[in-house]
């Protein structure tokens, strides 16, 4: 009886059920480019709608804006970028989301120095499934620096097309003969 009863509180409590991640990763890029961060969920199951209010150093970097992730991909999702250092974010999806993956990219235009860097932090996440019950996420930022380009990377590139080029011009001209 008492393994019952633990059954069925397992069944309704929430401590039991799958828990969900809400997260973003840690990035770089060089002054100048525009990056795509996700925000990632892990374990989402029939969520209806979130709320999220991320927060970023505007010293460092300019949002320029927000779209769907592969999760969000049929979702409703409304974004405020007006506020300096913050992007609000609301979405619904009345089919559920379910899976792991990206819910939104937010775009960043990285405007610090070389080696400053942002926090990016989830302020605020509420989470409801779509029975309009509260979902309790985990919840882990992320941080996006300004790195130095890499000067070697625009000639590495060049030269491996080069090795590829002068390779197949070699296989070429010995089977010709």
């Amino acid at each position: 009886m008492l393994l019952f009863g633990a059954a069925l509180l397992c069944l309704i409590s929430p401590a039991c059920a799958a828990s969900l991640a809400v997260s973003i990763a840690d990035a770089g890029a060089a002054p100048g480019n525009t990056v795509k961060i996700p925000i990632e969920l892990q374990g989402a199951d029939d969520i209806g709608s979130m709320d999220i209010v991320l927060a970023y150093d505007s010293s460092v970097l300019r949002v320029t804006g927000v779209e769907a992730g592969e999760l969000g991909k049929n979702a409703f999702i409304e974004s405020g970028t007006d506020t300096p250092g913050k992007v609000v974010i609301a979405l619904a999806d009345a089919s559920g989301i379910n899976g792991d993956g990206s819910i939104v990219l937010v775009s960043f235009q990285m405007e610090g120095e070389v080696g400053s860097s942002s926090p990016l932090t989830l302020e605020e996440v509420s989470v409801y499934n779509l029975d309009l019950v509260e979902v309790l996420p985990e919840v882990s930022d992320g941080s996006l620096t300004v790195t130095e380009a890499s000067p070697a990377g625009g000639y590495a590139d060049t030269g491996l097309l080069l090795i590829a080029v002068l390779g197949l011009a070699v296989f070429v001209t010995r089977r010709k003969r």
